[in-house]
């Protein structure tokens, strides 16, 4: 038997393996990694164990990375395209005879070695997902495997096998499938036991470890331990005198920020990316503060109380208004209070991505979702409106209230909160806005005539350089009149008018005509409505071009 130490996920994967190979049933085996979770969860690892258990070879890219050499004879590239092939095939097969079993690791890897391509929507990680794009299909894997397939099936012996990538696997029979389990607090606990030894490893609350991100890899877990020991031993070192490097000592503590460190590198949004903004000093946001504190935060922030009482976060939010009232920034004050449990989808991203950011968004559950402007976002959610669009909806449908959304995995590791922003209601459909799906409905409006006055006076006391050019004395000017000059005025435009107001005044008191005599002197209330009319005029003008445009 093997003395390979796997995790206990990674121990049933094998025991299932051996046992399909024992009993002979099907020709050929695929173990895969576990869904839309990518590679590095262990599947070498099992496989290799198996050709230990069974007494058989590993075959691979060791297997046939010699092959690929130039050798006498082969003056063409050409003719080098299917030398890793007839490598591996004649092992296999030899395997085959001996063994009764052939286990292959990577086999498009081992096998097109001069011929590898990544899909731009895919990044060849996530399977089945393929079939969204049109793929070139590598010839080498195809041809080995049905060859492979065929030799078994004939002779009632087994292929093992992986793969990186699946585009090939259209020319063949469906492979009987063997997955890997997602990582469980057990599996943490003995990957941390492999490395660091038994009782370092007890210090450590792993299911604490589990609980903040529940979907990492053996190795990102390793990482993870590195560079906390890196951290805590120059932070040691840096104490001391001696500049030798110390054995520091490890904690739960900072194990847990390491991970936290490194979620928010890679998936969350950074909190110090995004302008840090207190929802209670913007004016007209404070009902939609209330709301979230109440139906999204107080569960998110308090899980032990929320456990107890069964409290769960609303599943979805909808916050709707029109252009620069103050949804954008919902998101910036979210971003600020979920350090690490924040995460955002992009104008840009592609349907893989949005896969991606959801898989990690789950790992650190319980968090939030944040999709800006989601009718750019989504697109059409009926087919005739675009294939992207729709794919995206029918992703977000299952997310949020799917078949399989209220699993096991989702009541042990909490809710994934998606928070949508858009303009208007009209482009979403009936089934997303259903109870279960969109549970919290916040509209943002444009400022009432007082409120714009809050406003006004909020980014002057905000900026020193407009309260000096001005203001008088400190003292905030008369904003009454420039907040008068329009009915349309949202927060962006009156931000924009105390910026306009700031430079016009800045150009009188020091640009080109200071010390002719011809300087303006004028005052501060009168810069901000000279800079408030001219966002009306440009209002006016946008839509006297848009009603000849479409009538």
């Amino acid at each position: 038997m093997t003395s390979t130490k796997l995790t206990p996920t990674q121990q049933i994967a094998l025991d299932e393996l051996i046992a399909i190979v024992k009993l002979g049933a099907v020709p050929v085996v695929e173990l895969r990694s576990p869904p839309l979770l990518g590679r590095g969860h262990g599947v070498t690892t099992v496989l290799r164990a198996a050709a230990a258990t069974i007494g058989a070879p590993l075959l691979g890219i060791s297997t046939s990375i010699d092959s690929t050499l130039p050798r006498e004879g082969h003056e063409f590239p050409a003719l080098m395209d299917l030398q890793p092939v007839h490598t591996i095939r004649s092992a296999a097969c030899s395997s085959l005879e001996k063994h009764g079993v052939a286990i292959i690791d990577d086999l498009d890897l081992a096998t097109c070695a001069r011929h590898l391509k990544r899909s731009r929507t895919l990044v060849g990680e996530i399977k089945g997902a393929g079939q969204m794009m049109n793929w070139d299909v590598l010839t080498q894997p195809a041809l080995l495997l049905k060859s492979l397939i065929d030799e078994a099936a004939a002779t009632g012996k087994v292929i093992v096998f992986s793969s990186v990538e699946d585009n090939y696997m259209a020319f063949h029979q469906e492979p009987f499938s063997v997955v890997l389990g997602e990582p469980t607090a057990a599996d943490y606990e003995k990957v941390l036991q492999n490395r660091i030894g038994a009782e370092t490893t007890s210090k450590f609350d792993t299911k604490a470890l589990w609980a903040l991100h529940s979907q990492l890899a053996p190795c990102e877990l390793l990482m993870a331990v590195s560079q906390a020991r890196m951290k805590a031993c120059r932070a040691k070192d840096s104490s001391t005198t001696s500049g030798a490097l110390t054995n520091p000592i490890l904690s739960t503590e900072t194990l847990l920020a390491s991970v936290r460190e490194a979620l928010v590198n890679t998936s969350a949004v950074r909190p110090e990316d995004v302008e840090a903004v207190d929802l209670a000093q913007f004016p007209g946001l404070d009902h939609i503060q209330e709301d979230l504190e109440k139906f999204l935060l107080f569960p998110l922030e308090q899980p032990e109380v929320a456990a107890k009482l069964g409290l769960r976060p609303k599943r979805g939010v909808f916050i709707h208004g029109e252009p620069g009232t103050g949804k954008t920034t919902v998101g910036r004050w979210l971003a600020h209070r979920l350090k690490g449990k924040f995460f955002f989808v992009r104008e840009m991203m592609v349907h893989s991505d949005i896969i991606k950011v959801f898989a990690a968004a789950q790992a650190a559950a319980p968090s939030v979702v944040f999709i800006d402007d989601a009718d750019i976002v989504i697109g059409g959610w009926r087919p005739i409106d675009g294939g992207r669009g729709s794919d995206i909806f029918r992703f977000l449908l299952g997310q949020m209230d799917g078949l399989l959304s209220r699993g096991e995995r989702q009541q042990q590791n909490g809710d994934v909160v998606v928070v949508l922003t858009g303009q208007s209601i009209h482009w979403m459909a009936k089934m997303l806005l259903r109870s279960g799906r969109i549970e919290l409905w916040l509209k943002t409006k444009l400022p009432e005539p007082k409120v714009k006055r809050e406003v006004l006076k909020k980014y002057i006391t905000e900026d020193p350089g407009a309260l000096d050019l001005l203001g008088v004395d400190g003292t905030v000017p008369d904003v009454r009149a420039a907040s008068q000059s329009g009915d349309r005025y949202c927060c962006a435009d009156l931000r924009r008018i105390v910026s306009d107001a700031k430079v016009l005044a800045a150009w009188d008191r020091y640009g080109p005509s200071r010390g002719t005599g011809q300087e303006k002197q004028i005052s501060g209330a009168k810069y901000l409505q000279d800079a408030a009319e001219a966002v009306t005029n440009m209002q006016n003008e946008v839509d006297s071009l848009t009603r000849s445009m479409y009538g």
